[in-house]
């Protein structure tokens, strides 16, 4: 029996998602987000939790209107990989485990400052948007998102704009949603450093 995963190539309009594509030109694509699902109601990556805060995030599952800004339009691109049973009953095995320890999960802020020099920087249980989906797919061999993008796209089940499929499938942000709440420079400086020191934690261990 054929079982699938999508993968979920979004350009998003943030500061952050224009340096990522300023240094990394061989995709237009500057995030990565798995979907078990092509109407994309369940999907998870590593992101920020909090619009303003660039660096509060670590793994979550992600709500794709969360994406538009000032109702800008999100250019994505949706990908379905094909997996034998065995494959995914592995890949699903390593996305529970990383859902029950989400919370010891931490955003790789030192491979992604790497990855413009060609370089990685691999730490446990910490990951970016790509090298988490790479790990769940069972293709921890991915360089970059250009990279991922280019094994995928011949596997591409839509390429347009975020918005068709935000009205097509009625996708809608939980009650009580707080993405777009501000907290300020202040907090979003804290969010930095703690990031920063549970990582340098992280590296001390390894």
């Amino acid at each position: 029996m054929q079982r699938c995963m999508y993968v979920l190539f979004s350009r998003q309009n943030t500061k952050i998602g224009c340096f990522i594509r300023v240094f990394l030109r061989n995709s237009r694509y500057s995030h990565v987000a798995l979907s078990l699902d092509e109407k994309l109601y369940t999907v998870y990556s590593f992101s920020r939790k909090r619009h303003d805060s660039p660096f509060s995030g670590g793994f979550m599952r992600e709500y794709p209107v969360h994406y538009i800004i000032n109702a800008m339009d999100v250019p994505i691109k949706l990908c379905r990989v094909d997996m034998t049973e065995e494959e995914y009953a592995a890949a699903r095995a390593r996305l529970n485990d990383s859902i029950e320890r989400s919370e010891r999960l931490i955003y790789n802020l030192f491979d992604a400052m790497a990855l413009p020099f060609g370089k990685r920087y691999r730490l446990k249980d910490a990951y970016t948007c790509v090298s988490f989906a790479s790990y769940v797919l069972g293709m921890d061999d991915v360089k970059d998102i250009g990279d991922l993008e280019n094994r995928l796209s011949r596997n591409t089940v839509f390429d347009g704009g975020l918005n068709e499929l935000i009205a097509k499938h009625g996708l809608t942000p939980p009650e009580g949603d707080r993405y777009y709440e501000r907290r300020g420079l202040i907090a979003a400086a804290r969010d930095l450093c703690t990031l920063v020191k549970r990582l340098m934690l992280r590296r001390k261990c390894a």
